[in-house]
């Protein structure tokens, strides 16, 4: 990849032009080492359109070490930065973050509406197998630490989360019908 300063120098460009040259250059050489850098201006950039153009950039990395550094920044980046552009990359992303349950209904509960409508959506969008325990714990949450500022977002998660547990209920029902020998008609 061309030299990653450069790289860098055109993504803060006030021209669009340079910026979607610099992205298409990134997107076309595939180089993830420049992926903490641009989660970085995704925290401080407030320009929607290189917001835009990085956030479907960055959801479509597929690297496995990608997941790890974007949880990395979103947990770890500062009060008031764009912790809402990190969040969407996770729900647009292929990418399962499933295991990060607890780390978005923290962000539901605690960050402001922006970023908390986000995290609500990573969490309806989430369609890894979620152990019940953990999805009991992210109910009751949800359900004790409620507010009128999160209220309405709750509204659409915890019947999601809930639907979840009933998917697993129904799974675990079926896998136990079919372990056991039956005379039903139904293995045939």
């Amino acid at each position: 990849m061309e030299n990653k300063q450069d790289i860098l120098k055109q993504l803060s460009s006030n021209d669009m032009d340079i910026v979607r040259g610099a992205i298409e250059q990134i997107k076309q050489e595939g180089d993830i080492s420049i992926v903490p850098e641009l989660l970085d201006i995704l925290l401080q950039n407030q320009d929607t359109n290189i917001i835009t153009n990085l956030t479907a950039l960055l959801s479509d990395v597929k690297e496995s070490d990608f997941k790890t550094v974007l949880m990395d920044k979103l947990i770890n980046a500062p009060e008031g930065s764009g912790k809402a552009n990190l969040l969407r990359i996770c729900w647009e992303s292929a990418i399962d973050f499933s295991e990060y349950l607890d780390v978005f209904v923290d962000m539901l509960l605690r960050e402001d509406f922006i970023a908390a409508l986000e995290a609500s959506t990573v969490i309806e969008n989430l369609h890894g197998n979620i152990p019940e325990e953990k999805i009991h714990i992210a109910i009751q949450r949800l359900k004790s630490e409620s507010n009128e500022d999160n209220a309405f977002l709750l509204e659409g998660t915890i019947p999601h989360l809930e639907e979840m547990l009933l998917k697993k209920d129904e799974e675990d029902e079926e896998e136990h019908h079919h372990d056991h020998d039956c005379s039903c008609h139904c293995h045939d």
